[in-house]
């Protein structure tokens, strides 16, 4: 009678299926927990293929960048005026030179919509290829007519400095003299293209004996 009351008592209580629930709950627990590793393996494997996609985009952009470069393909060209007086006064006033890519190398588009060309002295800064501007042309010389240099190709580039305006420059001049380099300066021309690398063409003027020299 006492082990029928106690069943009934362990019954009433819910104590015999304790055994069930807990085999219950520790399946629930181990579906949650795969669940969430099955999750965890997603977002890492998912970042893993972004990481690897991005990494691959890098190379190929740098890969891109350093077979893009132009190149000097000749002396700088110098025209200069007042040299009847002494080398203080004498002005560097043009600028003439050509570039080229290397074989195999990716072609650059020399259109001033997408080449940026600066020069600076040593007193003022400023762009020199703007769109319908004459203070620099850059013509082909060899090749098709259209405005991308390809490898076998040449372009010239001529600068006339004396098309520059005072205004346009940082900072801003009112002597037109300030803007030209003169002997013993120096001067630098920067030839960024949308994509490669720059070309910089940084020469010291030396002593000028004549309207036109190369340096």
């Amino acid at each position: 009678m006492f082990n029928g009351w106690r069943g009934y008592l362990l019954t009433a209580l819910g104590l015999q299926t304790r055994k069930g629930l807990t085999g219950l709950e520790t399946a629930i627990i181990l579906i949650a927990f795969i669940i969430a590793s099955s999750a965890f393996t997603f977002i890492v494997l998912n970042m893993g293929m972004i990481t690897s996609e991005k990494s691959q985009s890098v190379i190929s952009t740098s890969m891109s960048e350093t077979s893009s470069s132009l190149l000097l393909d000749s002396d700088v060209i110098c025209t200069f005026t007042n040299n009847s007086g002494g080398q203080d006064s004498i002005c560097l006033t043009n600028a003439i030179f050509y570039v080229r890519i290397s074989q195999g190398n990716e072609p650059i588009d020399m259109d001033d919509s997408y080449l940026v060309i600066t020069y600076t002295s040593p007193r003022c800064h400023g762009s020199m290829y703007e769109t319908n501007g004459t203070i620099t042309t850059v013509t082909h010389v060899t090749g098709d007519s259209d405005s991308t240099l390809d490898p076998g190709e040449r372009f010239k580039v001529s600068i006339d400095l004396t098309e520059l305006p005072k205004n346009s420059v940082t900072p801003s001049q009112t002597d037109r003299n300030n803007l030209y380099c003169h002997p013993y300066e120096s001067i630098i021309i920067d030839l960024k293209p949308s994509q490669g690398a720059s070309l910089r063409l940084d020469r010291d003027i030396p002593q000028v004996n004549n309207a036109m020299m190369t340096i």
